[in-house]
């Protein structure tokens, strides 16, 4: 799994041991600034970016709100005060960055030196994974990726992650939570790649306990189906709707194409407050496909035609019949 590192959000920020360069590589230029969007106003939490360059066209931008405590040695008082020099750290396990510049009233600017952590490299050989590059090192500090996260894949039997598959899960924030929480739900994926696949469509442990809260047939889904879903926006709401009002099984391809035509929890609880309800997956579909809206079906409701079912709604639509307002 290889990565283009721009435009990233960072994670986090955690505490670790002595770093000590571990690559040959040329040094990045970094740089870090502090904006007064996101920052509040006690200067207790701030909005940080980080932008480096590594030579040619490799760049990055990790920013988020962190609390003051992420820094070591940056203080509240100089992110608030008069404008002064600062000189503070960001320690992970992978790594750390010490920086300079200046701070004050909520903005700040300045760069940055980084030196990887020759523990955690060492650490990542040892199991191998592999020895990463600065640049890798620099990523793993930046999204936050410790030997937690190498200790829980490794205790739930997943396979040995590479460097890129270990960078790729810590920049999509593929969590040591995350996977526990998964595996807790019956969910040991196939591989890292899948997990990152997971986070990227939001496909989460709310996501899985509000379908399963739905009734037992919907408790376990198949990872694929999962992601289909949640690419297609469909709802436990939407889901729950059809319980109520719908007929039949719910398949896992229904509720996606159910999604992808526009049946949504609201639109299936419209049509049955007014009377047209007990339809099958396939019948909503077609109905929304053919344009039969609640103001469609209340129109037909107020000319006596009810009790139709999504058949014969979609052929009185196609056939172009217009009930008059009354």
């Amino acid at each position: 799994m290889r990565l283009m590192l721009l435009g990233i959000s960072a994670l986090g920020f955690a505490a670790c041991g002595p770093a000590v360069a571990v690559s040959s590589e040329a040094a990045p230029t970094i740089d870090w600034t502090i904006k007064r969007h996101g920052s509040s106003a006690d200067g207790s939490v701030v909005q940080f970016q980080v932008d480096s360059r590594w030579g040619g066209n490799s760049r990055s931008t990790w920013g988020n709100d962190k609390p003051i405590s992420d820094f070591q040695g940056l203080s509240a008082a100089q992110v608030t005060g008069p404008t002064g020099p600062v000189r503070f750290a960001i320690v992970r396990e992978a790594g750390r960055l010490d920086c300079g510049g200046v701070a004050g009233r909520l903005v700040g600017s300045g760069t940055c030196s980084f030196a990887a952590d020759a523990g955690f490299a060492s650490f990542l050989s040892a199991r191998g994974i592999g020895q990463p590059s600065l640049h890798q090192s620099f990523t793993l500090t930046m999204a936050k990726v410790g030997r937690e996260l190498v200790t829980a894949l490794d205790s739930l039997g997943y396979p040995r992650p590479d460097v890129d598959d270990l960078t790729a899960m810590g920049v999509h924030g593929v969590s040591p939570a995350f996977v526990r929480e998964l595996a807790q739900l019956g969910y040991r994926l196939k591989s890292g790649e899948d997990l990152v696949t997971f986070k990227i469509h939001g496909v989460d442990a709310d996501y899985i306990r509000g379908l399963a809260a739905i009734g037992p047939q919907f408790q376990r889904f198949e990872a694929k189906d999962l992601v289909a879903m949640r690419i297609h926006g469909a709802k436990p709401e939407m889901v729950q709707a059809f319980v109520r009002h719908g007929k039949g099984p719910l398949r896992a391809d229904q509720v996606t194409a159910m999604a992808v035509h526009g049946v949504t929890g609201a639109y299936i609880e419209e049509m049955a407050a007014l009377g047209f309800k007990g339809f099958a997956a396939d019948e909503l579909v077609q109905m929304r496909i053919h344009g039969v809206t609640p103001a469609y079906a209340r129109g037909l409701q107020q000319h006596g035609m009810t009790n139709l079912d999504g058949d014969q709604l979609v052929r009185l639509k196609i056939s172009g019949f217009t009930p008059r307002a009354r």
